[in-house]
């Protein structure tokens, strides 16, 4: 018999990665001086506007679709310094890049994890803080269909790391036992302690070698 019934993965830095990466991409983007930003300084600058919109508060606040187009137009903002229609320009080009599947690139121990885990049984599912632009990605990956449930913050109604996120995938999954829920992702907070507290086992993915996704699931 399975440990768990369901095994339910973070998406970004967990099974895919934006490429060329976020920072880069919107380095390229900023109109504030012809040649690229100092890349160093946008990857820092974003980095922080995402734990500032994502955390220090705002995990308590409700979410949809909308909101979530705002609180990226945010990180935008914040990261790039520009406000007025050069941020809405700049934002649009950004959302539609990152809506892109060929932008997107899997590492190359997801496709024989998931076949491997689908294979014995598991039933598997994406729980991420995304949008609408997760289901295009995989759809464009042609991988929708590796996954029973694709769980996203903008439709759940909360963002991880709130709890009410995985009480909500809990019920959309049908998981009787939460116990037998396995979470797997990068980030410890909103991954690992959430997923914990609301009744989730949970691992913490540190993808520092080639392999450590598969290496963390090997017992499965």
């Amino acid at each position: 018999m399975n440990s768990f019934d369901w095994i339910v993965f973070d998406s970004t830095g967990t099974l895919m990665v934006p490429d060329p990466e976020a920072a880069q991409v919107y380095a390229s983007s900023s109109p504030k001086q012809s040649d690229q930003e100092d890349l160093a300084a946008v990857r820092m600058r974003l980095k922080a506007a995402m734990s500032r919109h994502f955390l220090e508060g705002n995990e308590s606040s409700a979410t949809d679709p909308a909101h979530e187009r705002e609180r990226w137009k945010r990180i935008v903002q914040d990261t790039l310094d520009l406000d007025g229609d050069v941020l809405e320009q700049v934002f649009q080009v950004l959302w539609d890049h990152f809506a892109a599947a060929e932008h997107w690139r899997l590492y190359d121990d997801v496709p024989p994890t998931i076949e491997r885990l689908r294979a014995k049984g598991y039933r598997i599912a994406i729980a991420s803080n995304f949008d609408e632009r997760l289901l295009r990605i995989l759809r464009g990956m042609q991988i929708e269909s590796w996954f029973d449930q694709v769980l996203i913050s903008a439709d759940l109604g909360w963002s991880k790391p709130n709890t009410k996120f995985y009480d909500v995938a809990t019920e959309r999954i049908g998981a009787p036992d939460r116990s037998r829920v396995l979470m797997i992702g990068d980030t410890l907070g909103g991954d690992v302690h959430a997923a914990r507290e609301s009744g989730w086992e949970a691992r913490h993915l540190i993808r520092d070698q080639e392999g450590a996704l598969a290496e963390l699931v090997s017992d499965l």
